[in-house]
């Protein structure tokens, strides 16, 4: 189960090179399901939906439900600041479809499951390992043809945004506040503006 990852990582990469040489950007779909489909098939096998379940029943508190807003709320400029590219049908509603689908896979996945498996780890080694590869996980496969998913300021806040709701999650227990987060951050980063390319998060150096 810890190698996971790898072999999800793997099998998106090789789906992005695939389908990104037929369908060009546009691979993001089939990419987008064999993801999910990977992560909810480790999730079954190891038993891990009852846990899920529970998790999603469990109460965060305040404290998460405070910090989860902020984290979430942290894109939102980039989406205030191009309005204009919200006039396809389509894209609007693969963005929505996408924004409340994605967190509760993920969530479940990278902060549930790795956060019960990594239980009695050391704190530092239970955040960064899962953090590690859900960071990765999106230069190495939407990567492939989005330029904007490898934009190293875009890993870089992955990292930060998976190492709080791992940390959040290991205090509470619970993926309610983590999952609404994770919804603010997929609507607010355009999601699917940057797999297509339509829009590219500017570089700093």
């Amino acid at each position: 189960m810890l190698l996971s990852p790898i072999l999800l990582i793997s099998a998106g990469h090789l789906t992005a090179r695939v389908f990104s040489s037929v369908v060009g950007a546009w691979a993001w779909i089939p990419l987008q399901l064999v993801y999910w489909s990977g992560m909810i098939a480790v999730l079954y096998s190891v038993n891990g939906m009852s846990t899920i379940f529970t998790a999603y029943t469990r109460s965060s508190g305040w404290r998460s439900w405070s910090s989860g807003i902020l984290i979430g709320l942290i894109p939102w400029p980039i989406l205030l600041l191009h309005l204009n590219l919200l006039h396809s049908p389509l894209l609007i509603v693969c963005w929505l479809a996408l924004a409340l689908i994605n967190p509760f896979i993920e969530e479940s996945y990278w902060r549930g499951l790795f956060g019960e498996v990594t239980s009695q780890w050391p704190a530092w080694a239970a955040l960064l390992y899962p953090t590690l590869f859900f960071a990765a996980a999106h230069p190495l496969q939407w990567g492939v043809f989005s330029v904007g998913s490898r934009n190293w300021q875009m890993v870089a806040a992955l990292m930060i945004m998976g190492i709080v709701w791992s940390a959040t999650y290991r205090q509470t227990r619970s993926l309610r506040s983590n999952t609404f987060s994770h919804m603010l951050v997929d609507l607010g980063n355009m999601s699917v503006w940057v797999f297509l390319n339509l829009y590219t998060p500017p570089t700093h150096h």
